[in-house]
């Protein structure tokens, strides 16, 4: 038979079994495990427990959804509709643009822990000055200034030119004060262990045919967590452009 709780009748067992249906018309506050064979529908199903199920969903923290498998985290939602997973965020995530118009650096910081692959994009960047552009990355003390591998080609017309990394990766473009620079550049972990990334990117300029190839690698003394771009003499300004990254 059917059992009803409409906010007046109450039932005073210990426990019910029944093989009809269950319909609830007003809140229901279960502090026990239920388990049932059937199909369930409600408008909406909120949890308060802070502590992982066998198998189950959960609230870890304020506004934060968690899906539990043999009473391990493996999913979380958080406040600002991020999606993480025990092998780190299962979506692409969009920094915040950021206008390449002043200063000698743009950084971004705070990167997460699980990143595994960082891609800067950049359109349009521009400096008063012809020093070549140069990315570095580092753990949270700061981006490091030695220990980059690998090299860069510069086209410019029927020219060719390479230089090696020391400092940073930089692009060797033919770089001048009219530059106008548009391209990509991934940052990929290559081996947790050891912090090692590698990095890989083209660059083209759309105020004349110069180009630029690069691509290197560079261990790190912790976690990556920040990335910024600058010049190799640290001194000419940005000017025009904008820079921004994803990372996953």
């Amino acid at each position: 038979m059917p059992i009803t709780l409409d906010g007046t009748t109450g039932i005073t067992a210990p426990g019910v079994t029944d093989t009809g249906n269950l319909s609830v018309t007003g809140t229901s506050t279960l502090t026990g495990a239920v388990s049932q064979t059937s199909s369930s529908t409600a408008a909406s199903f909120i949890p308060t427990g802070s502590t992982a199920p066998a198998n189950g969903m959960y609230l870890s923290a304020a506004n934060t959804l968690d899906f539990a498998t043999n009473t391990t985290n493996q999913v979380s939602i958080s406040s600002g509709g991020i999606v993480t997973g025990t092998a780190g965020n299962l979506m692409l995530v969009q920094g915040t643009a950021q206008a390449s118009t002043s200063g000698t650096s743009i950084t971004f910081s705070s990167i997460p822990s699980w990143v595994k692959r960082v891609t800067v994009n950049i359109s349009g960047v521009s400096t008063n000055g012809t020093s070549l552009l140069r990315f570095r990355i580092g753990p949270v003390a700061g981006v490091e200034t030695s220990g980059y591998l690998g090299s860069t080609t510069g086209f410019a017309a029927t020219t060719l030119a390479s230089i090696q990394f020391t400092a940073g990766f930089d692009v060797n473009d033919g770089a001048t004060a009219a530059a106008v620079r548009n391209g990509s550049f991934v940052f990929s972990l290559l081996d947790a262990a050891t912090n090692t990334w590698s990095m890989s990117g083209t660059q083209g300029q759309s105020n004349t045919n110069n180009a630029a190839f690069i691509g290197g690698s560079k261990p790190l003394a912790g976690t990556l967590s920040v990335l910024s771009m600058t010049t190799i003499n640290g001194t000419d300004t940005f000017d025009a452009g904008k820079i921004n990254i994803q990372y996953e």
